[in-house]
C-alpha cells in the first residue's frame, strides 16, 4: 500500500506535503566524519538536552525521515531541552563547519530533516502548548506537532489551521506555508502565526510580530526555515468544533472524466469550503479521484452547496456527514511509514483541456502506481494581497503535487524519468509553487517559486543570516 492510498482509506489524506529529487540524488550510507571526542564532550557539559552518537539506540530512528531514499548519516543528533541548548548546538555547528537540519516531525519530502555528516538539531524538546484564556489564541512549542495541538485545541471547541498528519510537526508546516481543510474560511497556516520566538544564525534570540522585528515577520509566514529556529509560536485561534466534512470518491476508466468534473465543481465554491482533490491510478485498476470537502458554516447551506458533487454518477463512496473537526483530523493514522517517491509540483490557474489531456495521458500510462493532489486555492488565501506575507500564491487556481511511487532497489530511475516527462510537457505558472511541496529542484526553482518576492527574502536573508548557515531548506540565498 503506497502512503497516499494508506492516508486516505477509509477517509482523508495528509495535507503536510514536501519535495521532489532527481535519480542521481537517493543518498547510499557514507562514513560519517565525527567531530573529535574532546568537542563533544565540552558541548555534552553545555547541554541540559542530549546528544545522540551513530551507535546509539534512538540514533538510527533520529537519522531517517518519511523520505526513504534520502538514508542519510548526521554526525551527531542534538535534542535541546531549551533556548540555551539550541544556541550551543548552532556555535558548535558552526566552529565544527557542520551542516544543520532541523527536524521536528520528520516529514521533508527533500530530506531536509536530515543530513550526511552534520549536526541534526531534534526539536522534540520543545513541545509545549498553552491556549490564552479568551481562546483567541494559543503559544505552541516550535517542537508539537499537529496532533498534539488539535486534540488539545478541539478539548477548547477551537482550532487552528493545520494540515492532517498528526505526526507533521508545526514549524515546517506553518514557515511553509500550511494548506489545511480550514483555509479557504480562515486562511493559510501562515496567515494564522500572530508571532514567534526564534534563535538567529548568530546565537540571538529575537520575536518576529507585527510590532516587532516586522521584515522578519513576513519572511516567517512562507519563506520557510531560512531565518532561524522557531521556539515559539502564537497562533490564532477559531470558533471550530463540527464541520460538515468528508471524502466523496468518484471512479472511471477515463481520467479525463474524473478531472473535469473537479474542475466543474471548484468553478464557483464559497469561502466556507475546502476542497482537497488526489487522483489515483494504478496498473490493472480504474483510476479515482477523493475529494476531502470541509464546509465551515451552517451545515444546511453546505449541504446544498456539495448536492452537486455528491449526486454526481461517477460517486461510488461518500462519507460527508457533520462531525466534530477532530473526528476529520484524526482520520489519518498517527504513524506514516516511510516511502520511496518521485515528486513533480506546479501551480496553474485553470485545470485546462490542455492539462486535463496531458495529465490523464501521463496517469493512464505509468507502469507503477501515481497520485496527484490538486490543491484548490481560493477564499481567504487569495483575499491577501502577494506582498503581505512571503507566500507567493495569492490568486485563485490550483496547486498541484504529483508523485510516483517506486521500490528499491532499481525502481528509481524509471519513476524519475516519468515525472521528469510529465514535467516538461505540463504548462504552469512561470511564478509560484508550494514550497512545502517541492523537491531538491535547486535554486532558480525557489526563485521561481516565490515570484515577486524572492528578493525582498533575499535582503532579509542577508540580515538574519548572512552566511546563510540555515541552508538544508528550499534555501534563499542571501542578497
Amino acid at each position: 500500500m503506497n502512503r497516499r492510498t494508506f492516508l486516505w482509506q477509509g477517509a482523508c489524506s495528509s495535507l503536510a506535503f514536501s519535495a521532489r529529487s532527481s535519480f542521481s540524488q537517493q543518498v547510499a550510507a557514507i562514513p560519517v566524519l565525527m567531530p573529535s571526542d574532546t568537542h563533544l564532550a565540552a558541548l555534552a557539559q553545555r547541554l541540559t538536552g542530549t546528544i545522540f552518537r551513530p551507535g546509539d539506540p534512538q540514533y538510527e530512528q533520529l537519522r531517517k525521515g518519511y523520505a526513504a531514499k534520502f538514508a542519510a548519516h548526521p554526525a551527531l543528533v542534538v535534542r535541546p531541552a531549551n533556548t540555551q541548548d539550541i544556541q550551543a548546538a548552532l556555535s558548535f555547528a558552526t566552529s565544527n563547519h557542520l551542516p544543520i537540519a532541523v527536524r521536528c516531525g520528520g516529514h521533508s519530502y527533500a530530506g531536509y530533516s536530515t543530513c550526511d555528516g552534520g549536526l541534526v538539531l531534534d526539536m522534540s524538546g520543545f513541545r509545549s502548548m498553552t491556549i490564552a484564556t479568551d481562546k483567541s489564541h494559543a503559544r505552541l512549542g516550535g517542537g508539537m506537532l499537529c496532533g498534539a495541538v488539535e486534540i488539545e485545541t478541539a478539548k477548547a471547541e477551537v482550532a487552528t489551521v493545520l494540515g492532517q498528519c498528526p505526526s507533521v510537526g508545526v514549524g515546517g508546516f506553518l514557515l511553509g506555508g500550511g494548506v489545511g481543510p480550514l483555509m479557504s474560511k480562515c486562511g493559510l497556516g501562515c496567515d494564522n502565526i500572530l508571532a514567534a520566538e526564534l534563535v538567529l544564525a548568530d546565537g540571538r534570540v529575537a520575536k518576529a510580530s507585527a510590532h516587532e522585528n516586522p521584515e522578519l515577520y513576513w519572511a516567517i509566514r512562507g519563506g520557510g526555515g531560512n531565518f532561524g529556529i522557531v521556539t515559539e509560536f502564537e497562533v490564532a485561534l477559531h470558533p471550530v468544533s463540527k464541520v460538515l466534512a468528508g471524502i466523496i470518491t468518484l471512479e472511471s476508466a477515463e481520467p479525463r472524466e474524473l478531472l473535469r468534473a473537479f474542475r466543474g465543481f471548484v468553478a464557483a465554491i464559497p469561502d466556507e469550503l475546502t476542497l482537497i482533490g488526489l487522483v489515483s491510478a494504478e496498473p490493472g485498476r480504474k483510476p479515482q479521484i477523493n475529494i476531502e470537502a470541509c464546509y465551515v458554516g451552517d451545515p444546511s447551506e453546505g449541504e446544498k452547496v456539495l448536492a452537486p458533487l455528491r449526486h454526481h454518477p461517477g460517486v461510488v463512496h461518500d462519507t460527508v456527514q457533520i462531525r466534530p473537526y477532530l473526528e476529520l483530523e484524526q482520520m489519518t493514522p498517527a504513524e506514516i511509514p516511510p516511502s520511496y517517491e518521485e515528486h513533480c509540483s506546479g501551480f496553474f490557474a485553470e485545470l485546462d483541456e490542455q492539462r486535463i489531456e496531458i495529465f490523464a495521458h501521463a496517469f493512464s500510462r505509468a507502469p507503477f502506481p501515481v497520485e496527484c493532489f490538486f490543491i484548490h486555492l481560493h477564499g481567504a488565501v487569495t483575499r491577501v494581497p502577494v506582498a503581505a506575507t512571503a507566500f507567493p500564491l495569492r490568486r485563485s487556481g490550483i496547486a498541484f503535487d504529483v508523485l510516483a511511487h517506486w521500490n528499491p532497489p532499481d525502481g528509481q530511475r524509471a519513476a524519475s524519468e516519468w515525472t521528469e516527462a510529465l514535467k516538461t510537457k505540463l504548462p504552469v505558472d512561470e511564478d509560484g509553487n508550494y514550497v512545502n511541496v517541492m523537491e531538491r529542484e535547486g535554486e532558480n526553482s525557489v526563485r521561481r517559486a516565490y515570484g515577486a518576492n524572492y528578493a525582498r527574502l533575499q535582503q532579509i536573508k542577508a540580515i538574519y543570516d548572512p552566511r546563510n548557515l540555515f541552508s538544508l531548506n528550499q534555501n534563499i540565498r542571501p542578497a
